[in-house]
């Protein structure tokens, strides 16, 4: 017996399987009535529980269940010996429990005498073997030595097999905080990469049935800034169960993280075995819309009504790649493609994105590279009095110098400075910069004024007027620079944008409008800020020359609210001697101008030439375009 149960217990891959085994086992293979294993229960108030029996007594063991539910003296017997680690023996049955309920249904089985192993595990409950036999005085010395070893060695095998059950439910736990996403439940991107690694190792995956959605939340940032975590989770949360019911359960959706989700499409599963191209982009772009439009619906979170839109990416396996991780960089930029569309639609990737991404990829570690080595230069606008065309003041503007010889304008490069966020320390490197010219200018004669151009993303959220101040007071005084920013800037914050003019002005800084009348800047807020002058943006100015225009009307109501609020004028992009005389007539007061009739932006050694000369010009009262 003790040897057939040393092998169960190797062999055994399960505690229940163990312990069932071993029951039948003892009962075949010595011819006891019954065999019982229990353990006592999870929790300190459980009862014992009677987990595996056999034998020909087996009809005994609902009488024990019911005797053991409550307090009595087999319970107590029991509880000792699991306690005390004590083998128990009864070698009488009748006698050790006379006219005892119990005893007599036991005598009714044919149950003579018993023994009580203790189970005393080290992991999980502990428990009692119980083995019966048809004859009293049955369980001697040597005997209860034999099955002392075997309970001894089937507690090492319950250890074993309760460890090894720890250990896989760990593993299994360990698995799905790995690759389940703990905010939503669905899987995350470590399960979408082992799932597309897998669709792509199948030898059948040749012709194009998977596709790849890449979905991002268009409008989420905002509820989480306004409202808090808490509600941005729940939103999300619930926006998952939508995502969930948009598509089939074939269908793997993904939380990649933040406000982005993927899904993975089979459409030969969907149409058929047989299925092309066209087809799977029309499955892909139907399922697109529908979870747009799913997304879409008002979601109430946080005692508010939400209304969330989604941008969506696509690309096919294999066509889009054959790596899982390039396939979902090529969804994610098919997707930045929908929103800088507008969003709300789908978007299917294509070399021309890969392309474009490439190429903005290049373009950002040039500029890095740029910023570090001071491959930046500054051209010089003269800004001239449109009376005497004299030049007043310069605007600094950046240029890019290419190692072909063209020279890249801010228009090509600082829509990706802004991005990538180095427009602040480019932004600083400008202005001192164009200070520092100033300086040199003012040492040579040249007493002219600067105008440098601000950045929303310098002034918003942390712009600093000491900051600005110090970078100028080294060379000259803030009072010689004229700092422009843009109307759309001015209602970025209005009360903040106040406030910091005011600051700027403060310091000494002369401050303009830029581009004015192309923004939605209010008079009435106008009238309080710390402004010195206002800049007619260029396509006033072009529509001066065309018969039939509003602009020379537009223009004058600008002269004249300029003058109203004690403002001078700048008038942008003059091409033309008409135009130039044109403003002329209309100004009110100091008026001034800039653009090509006079002068490109030039390099610094350019101006300083071109500043001498009209300076010489001007004592002769000459009037001559650059």
């Amino acid at each position: 017996t003790l040897s057939a149960c040393d092998s169960i217990v190797v062999r055994s891959e399960s505690e229940s399987e163990l312990i069932r085994s071993l029951c039948q086992t003892i009962v075949d293979e010595d011819g006891y009535n019954l065999a019982w294993i229990g353990f006592n229960g999870e929790q300190s108030d459980s009862a014992f529980e009677i987990c595996a029996w056999a034998g020909p007594s087996r009809a005994f063991v609902p009488d024990l269940r019911q005797n053991l539910s409550k307090p009595s003296p087999c319970a107590d017997t029991i509880s000792w010996c699991i306690r005390t680690n004590t083998t128990h023996v009864v070698n009488d049955i009748a006698d050790t429990l006379p006219f005892s309920p119990l005893s007599e249904r036991a005598i009714t089985h044919q149950l003579a005498a018993a023994i009580m192993l203790p189970l005393k595990t080290e992991s999980g409950p502990s428990g009692c073997l119980t083995i019966y036999s048809n004859r009293t005085d049955h369980f001697d010395h040597k005997e209860c030595q034999l099955l002392e070893r075997l309970a001894a060695n089937l507690v090492f095998g319950l250890d074993s097999l309760r460890t090894h059950s720890v250990r896989e439910q760990q593993a299994a736990e360990i698995h799905y905080l790995a690759y389940t996403d703990a905010l939503t439940g669905l899987p995350n991107r470590r399960h979408l990469i082992h799932y597309l690694g897998d669709i792509l190792s199948t030898p059948e995956t040749g012709a194009t049935e998977y596709a790849i959605l890449f979905i991002d939340l268009d409008g989420f940032k905002p509820i989480n800034d306004a409202l808090g975590h808490e509600v941005g989770d729940e939103v999300l949360r619930q926006l998952a169960q939508r995502l969930q019911a948009s598509v089939r359960d074939s269908d793997l959706v993904v939380r990649q993280g933040g406000d982005e989700f993927l899904v993975v499409i089979s459409g030969a599963v969907r149409n058929g075995p047989q299925q092309d191209f066209v087809k799977i982009v029309d499955i892909a772009h139907r399922l697109a819309n529908r979870i747009i439009a799913h997304l879409g619906e008002p979601l109430t979170v946080g005692g508010y009504t939400h209304h969330l839109n989604a941008s969506v990416g696509i690309t096919l396996i294999p066509e889009h790649g054959r790596d899982p991780t390039l396939l979902i960089e090529n969804a994610d930029k098919a997707m930045y493609e929908a929103k800088r569309q507008g969003g709300g639609q789908s978007y299917l990737f294509s070399k021309d994105i890969a392309d474009s991404h490439q190429q903005r990829f290049s373009l950002e570690t040039r500029l890095r590279q740029a910023m570090e080595q001071q491959q930046f230069e500054l051209y010089y606008q003269p800004i001239f009095e449109l009376s005497s065309c004299r030049i007043v003041a310069a605007e600094a503007l950046i240029r890019w110098p290419q190692d072909d010889g063209e020279v890249l304008s801010p228009g090509t490069f600082m829509p990706l400075v802004e991005k990538i966020g180095l427009i602040n320390p480019i932004g600083d490197w400008v202005l001192e910069t164009a200070a520092r010219q100033l300086r040199a200018w003012h040492n040579q004669g040249l007493e002219l004024s600067m105008a440098v151009n601000l950045s929303i993303n310098q002034l918003y959220p942390n712009g600093d007027a000491e900051h600005f101040a110090g970078l100028v007071k080294p060379y000259v005084d803030p009072s010689w620079i004229h700092l422009e920013v843009t109307e759309n800037a001015l209602m970025e914050d209005p009360a903040k944008t106040e406030a910091l003019l005011k600051a700027l002005n403060d310091q000494g800084f002369q401050l303009a409008i830029d581009d004015f009348g192309t923004g939605y800047s209010s008079l009435s807020r106008l009238q309080h800020l710390s402004l010195q002058s206002l800049k007619i943006d260029r396509s006033f100015v072009n529509e001066l020359d065309r018969p039939d225009s509003k602009g020379e009307a537009l223009v004058a109501i600008i002269h004249q609210m300029a003058s109203s609020l004690n403002l001078h004028t700048i008038a942008e992009g003059i091409e033309t001697e008409h135009q130039r005389q044109l403003l002329l007539d209309m100004s009110t007061g100091k008026a001034w101008g800039q653009g090509y009739w006079f002068s490109p932006p030039i390099p610094a050694h350019e101006f300083e030439r071109l500043a001498k000369a009209r300076a010489r010009l001007s004592s002769r009262d000459e009037m001559v375009p650059f």
